[in-house]
């Protein structure tokens, strides 16, 4: 992701009282080749503005950090992961991606080769989370999500309602634990942002985020200028224990004030979203799914 453009300030003399006759009428067109009249000498008004390379890029534009709060590892029928928006704005989906492939990351360079049964899916054009809301996406069919808990998902990546980006075989969560993103990309930027990630219960150490700190990506945008990675602080925990089959693993704490927040990390906002301790945000007593609800009382902080 290019860093931001800083403004450049023009210092513009004042015209003084009396100019000198045959002189340039203030106001006046710049002769041809030449600089305005009323530009301060020394100034390019032409020049390119100054960047900092060191500013975290901004937000991208209609961007929110939406949250990931429940998790099901098996049975298949029963896998899902929850998403829900904790933001007073309604978010376009869009430009969202959810993995279980450490190298999601490498997206912006074309599709990375995947582990068996990883896949990275798109929300598709037009599909939104409203204000407090939160969604279901079902791993398989809709309807053995339906026939798993009597209410149908919000998507389902077996049943196509999901965009396909990249897979190896039939997606599937690993039973004994896996890592789990949500992150935003453009379709154009050199870097995707994380959004939100866990180690869903314990993943082999086959299975885990590789690490994209320094990792310098052309994406398909117009210039060919590669951009990097900031680096990750990777100590976000894996969990003491998988959820048995049929039981959840479910965020009870918002993430703030658990993960580093420099403000130059890869995250939406500049946040390391491979920093939180998720020992502390998820629960560690596993218990019956409930999709598309919150913990009773909400996240606390």
């Amino acid at each position: 992701m290019k860093t931001p453009l800083l403004s450049v300030t023009l210092l513009v003399a004042g015209c003084a009282q009396g100019a000198v006759p045959g002189g340039p009428v203030p106001g006046a067109d710049a002769p041809p080749g030449g600089p305005p009249p009323d530009a301060a000498p020394g100034v390019d008004i032409d020049a390119p503005p100054v960047v900092d390379i060191d500013a975290p890029p901004p937000m991208p534009a209609g961007a929110a950090a939406l949250l990931l709060t429940e998790v099901v590892l098996a049975p298949t029928a029963g896998e899902f992961v929850e998403i829900t928006n904790p933001t007073a704005q309604t978010v376009d989906l869009s430009t969202y991606y959810l993995s279980d492939s450490g190298q999601y990351f490498r997206l912006p360079a074309g599709a990375p080769t995947m582990d068996a049964n990883d896949f990275i899916v798109k929300f598709p054009a037009g599909a939104t989370i409203a204000p407090g809301a939160t969604i279901t996406v079902a791993i398989d069919t809709a309807a053995n999500f339906t026939t798993t808990y009597g209410i149908a998902p919000t998507f389902s990546i077996a049943s196509g309602t999901m965009t396909g980006i990249a897979a190896s075989g039939a997606a599937t969560l690993t039973n004994g634990g896996e890592p789990i993103i949500l992150f935003q990309w453009n379709g154009q930027a050199d870097l995707v942002r994380d959004v939100d990630i866990v180690l869903a219960g314990v993943p082999s150490a086959a299975n885990l985020l590789a690490d994209k700190s320094g990792v310098a990506i052309d994406g398909p945008d117009a210039d060919t200028t590669p951009s990097t990675y900031a680096t990750d602080a990777r100590t976000i925990p894996a969990q003491a224990a998988a959820p048995a089959s049929g039981k959840s693993t479910k965020r009870v704490r918002f993430p703030a004030g658990h993960q580093l927040a420099t403000g130059t990390g890869n995250g939406l906002d500049g946040t390391d979203e491979t920093s939180e301790n998720t020992a502390a945000t998820w629960d560690t007593a596993f218990t019956n799914p409930t999709p598309g609800a919150l913990p009773s009382g909400g996240l606390v902080p």
